[in-house]
């Protein structure tokens, strides 16, 4: 489906399912609101591009500043993550009470210039405050920009809205291995020669990713006004304790919630290595795969996350207030076998085969995760609701997916081609057991989405 018929399809939803007149007025224009989440996803897309890139630089960001695999998959994962995730909860606090708009501007700002200044790291210590930085903004977009999509749409159309926005990941991905590997193929075929000097394939890759998101910050800035927000509870005021306290009440919920998912967070930092994995087993350049991997993102990731927003929103439709949760343990499941066992075909096409697939069931998990927060949180804990559930799965995904694979490639499997073991042990060991115990908190959940919709 195409972005303008998705558009179509979700504007129609609205109307058939149309609230009061009084409460459509509370909701800007269709097209306004529709122009916020393109803006925000891009922003949302060039998040996932600076984060990722370095995936493709391994070996030479290791050459230069001659580190191991271990420090590689810090650098890629908890380095980044002790930042991004513990931030994650201050940033929803302010997202919950100050202008959400100026927090994601600022966000996006800041990580675009750490990315810029990572070209200018000559060893481990100052790339990893790179990406401290990094960690540092990407921290305040999600809370601060999923609350602002909730508040722009009628509550029957949120799952779509935030699905649309949960393309920005895939896109993002599939644009960090695209641009990312072009560009690295571009530099080297021109020696390092950049705006009339001379540097390293990699620094020229780090200033060329980075500077896009300052235009997409001052776009921001001036063309998206704050929304006002809705839904709000009046008689619990929005204090730390009040919503913790709503946590503890749902935490047969919530807990099941944003531990399960961290398997697609332990999957995508995993796969991580993908260019590294192709380059030692089959000798591919990370270009090659970079380009065809990016394709697959591209494509089958943004087509999973819309699917699983549609699927969210027929189901609830008939009749399943749980219904972003039924999405989850549908593709979840999925994406630890397939995505697990991807690693270890005997072909890199077959491989690349299983990847695609595992991508478009990750997509549709990622979109429902994030809808499924949305759908059981009153407007008052959102933005903390959804920085907490972001800062455990990513802890999970994070530390254990580039740091473990990195450790096991360096301490267990220690051949060239022992890293796809590293890889399957994580994915399948791992991701098997957090899905498990995703699959407890269903009931919980809709009980937890019954009660919110019972005191609207």
């Amino acid at each position: 489906m195409s972005m303008s018929g998705l558009m179509a399809s979700s504007d129609n939803a609205a109307v058939a399912d149309a609230p009061p007149p009084e409460e459509a007025r509370r909701y800007p224009s269709a097209p306004y609101a529709w122009m916020v989440v393109i803006l925000l996803t891009t922003a949302y897309a060039l998040s996932l591009l600076d984060r990722w890139v370095l995936t493709l630089l391994v070996q030479p960001v290791k050459a230069a500043l001659h580190v191991s695999d271990t420090a590689m998959g810090l650098l890629m994962g908890p380095i980044f993550a002790l930042v991004y995730v513990f931030l994650g909860l201050p940033f929803g606090w302010i997202a919950d009470r100050l202008s959400r708009r100026n927090l994601a501007t600022f966000g996006i700002a800041f990580w675009s210039m750490m990315t810029m200044l990572s070209s200018t790291a000559s060893s481990f210590g100052q790339l990893a405050l790179c990406r401290f930085g990094i960690g540092f903004g990407e921290a305040a977009l999600t809370p601060a920009a999923t609350s602002m999509i909730a508040d722009m749409f009628p509550r029957k159309s949120v799952n779509s809205a935030i699905g649309v926005f949960n393309l920005g990941i895939y896109a993002g991905l599939g644009l960090s291995y695209l641009i990312g590997g072009t560009l690295l193929g571009w530099a080297g075929a021109h020696g390092g020669q950049f705006l009339g000097g001379h540097l390293a394939t990699w620094q020229i890759v780090f200033l060329l990713v980075g500077a896009p998101g300052l235009l997409i910050a001052a776009l921001l800035l001036v063309a998206v006004r704050e929304p006002q927000r809705h839904g709000r509870l009046k008689t619990t005021p929005p204090t730390m304790k009040a919503c913790f306290a709503f946590v503890g009440r749902h935490r047969r919920a919530f807990v099941p919630l944003a531990v399960g998912m961290g398997t697609v967070a332990l999957s995508g930092y995993a796969f991580t290595w993908l260019p590294t994995l192709f380059t030692r087993v089959w000798g591919w350049p990370p270009q090659r795969f970079s380009i065809i991997y990016g394709v697959i993102l591209l494509v089958l990731g943004p087509l999973g996350t819309v699917s699983g927003g549609l699927l969210a929103n027929r189901f609830y439709a008939a009749g399943h207030q749980d219904a972003p949760y039924r999405v989850i343990m549908t593709s979840l499941p999925l994406v630890v076998v397939i995505g697990g066992s991807a690693v270890l075909w005997p072909s890199p096409y077959m491989t690349i085969a299983a990847l695609a697939v595992s991508a478009f069931f990750s997509s549709m998990a990622t979109s429902a995760g994030v809808s499924a927060v949305v759908f059981a949180t009153p407007a008052a804990y959102r933005g903390r609701l959804l920085a907490l559930y972001t800062m455990t799965n990513s802890i999970i995904g994070t530390v254990l997916g580039p740091a473990g694979v990195g450790f096991l490639s360096d301490h267990v499997y220690r051949s060239e081609g022992g890293i796809r073991y590293s890889m399957a042990t994580i994915l399948l060991g791992v991701g098997g057991c957090l899905t498990l115990f995703l699959m407890t908190g269903r009931r919980a959940y809709a009980e937890a989405v019954h009660e919110l919709e019972a005191a609207a």
